[in-house]
């Protein structure tokens, strides 16, 4: 039987735990032609919730989405055919007609390469020199422009934002953006949250309050109890409430995590979730990011190991007793640079009062070796 759970990538329809409401505020949100800000921690699920969004919206209407994962892009030329790609395999319609629809709106005439991969997908490529890579960035940049008016209502989608930062066309996507009014909406993603934070915040900054911040919240605990529950049943086995409650204790709901140890749990599972199969669905998932966990803690300066410690003990509160700091031997000043040092790392996160990791695997990880 098909494991009713699963993690690792874009999930479908039949693995979403709720997020109705967060997927009615956003089709309404793109559908109003606004741009939006996405950030979250990784595995946070904000990929498959947009994804699943303007998919919704794309079978309901007149619309078109255009996605492109910025991860790994290290130079305007790479953006440049990226992006192309990107908008060209949006397209419906033969390659032929694709490259028409080209030819028809870009000013200039690169040469347009058609590429297949050796899974058979295709692949467009513009050529050109490297002279010609500012008017050719700010034509691919207008392409979606061009689209919108003949009809369809289109979200640009960008995956993995922040890695814009590096490319020196931040000023140049604003100016251009900026002139596609209500025509296009525009997603911008990311998990980089301190970096995004300082390019959507920061008034020197091009993309100062030009978005939305929409924020995606915790799934609530009653939700994934539910989830989970009605997943097992339905193929035929049994899990009691307390062992959800002990996953979720574990993952705090993170939707990646959460899903991989209901995926384990089931699979380990002949009729009914007992403690022995539990302990055995811990360690696998434990095991499997064993490995990334001990990378994180070996580049940490012993002073952001101390403070981490420290998180862990008090909980993320009152971190600056003057008892805590000499059983620590860490000095006020040190602590509060080092807090900021983490934040920038986005190895934790903070609310009004209280500071917290990013990833609460890591944190369970570090809880069963620290302490």
């Amino acid at each position: 039987m098909k494991n009713p759970f699963y993690y690792g990538g874009v999930i479908g329809e039949e693995y979403f735990c709720n997020r109705k409401n967060e997927i009615k505020e956003l089709k309404k949100d793109i559908l109003n032609g606004l741009n939006i800000l996405i950030y979250a921690p990784r595995r946070f699920g904000k990929t498959s919730l947009v994804l699943h969004t303007v998919s919704q919206l794309k079978k309901e209407r007149n619309f078109q989405y255009i996605f492109i994962d910025l991860l790994g892009t290290s130079s305007t030329e790479e953006f440049i055919n990226e992006y192309f790609n990107a908008i060209a395999r949006s397209l419906e319609g033969s390659v032929e007609k694709v490259i028409d629809f080209f030819k028809n709106v870009l000013k200039i005439k690169p040469s347009i390469k058609v590429i297949f991969d050796e899974s058979g997908k295709t692949r467009f490529q513009l050529e050109f020199s490297k002279a010609d890579i500012q008017i050719t960035l700010k034509e691919v940049l207008d392409i979606p422009l061009k689209y919108a008016k003949k009809g369809k209502k289109i979200c640009v989608i960008f995956d993995e934002f922040q890695e814009i930062e590096t490319l020196n066309i931040e000023n140049r996507l604003r100016t251009q953006i900026q002139h596609h009014s209500n025509n296009l909406s525009y997603i911008f993603m990311g998990s980089k949250k301190s970096i995004l934070q300082k390019m959507f915040s920061d008034k020197s900054r091009a993309f100062y309050r030009s978005v939305k911040h929409f924020q995606i919240k915790e799934i609530s605990k009653k939700d994934w109890i539910e989830f989970i529950k009605d997943k097992f049943e339905k193929t035929d086995k049994k899990i009691k409430k307390e062992y959800i409650e002990k996953i979720l204790s574990i993952t705090k709901g993170f939707p990646y995590y959460t899903q991989q140890f209901a995926y384990e749990l089931w699979e380990l599972t002949d009729k009914e979730v007992n403690n022995e199969v539990f302990e055995r669905a811990l360690k696998l998932v434990i095991e499997r990011e064993e490995d990334l966990f001990a990378v994180e803690w070996d580049n940490l300066t012993p002073n952001q190991r101390k403070v981490l410690k420290l998180i862990i003990e008090k909980n993320g509160q009152h971190l600056y007793d003057e008892g805590l700091l000499s059983k620590y031997e860490i000095k006020i000043g040190s602590l509060r640079k080092t807090l900021t040092i983490l934040l920038n790392k986005d190895i934790i996160d903070k609310t009004e009062n209280r500071y917290y990791f990013q990833d609460p695997l890591f944190e369970y990880w570090l809880r069963q070796r620290v302490y």
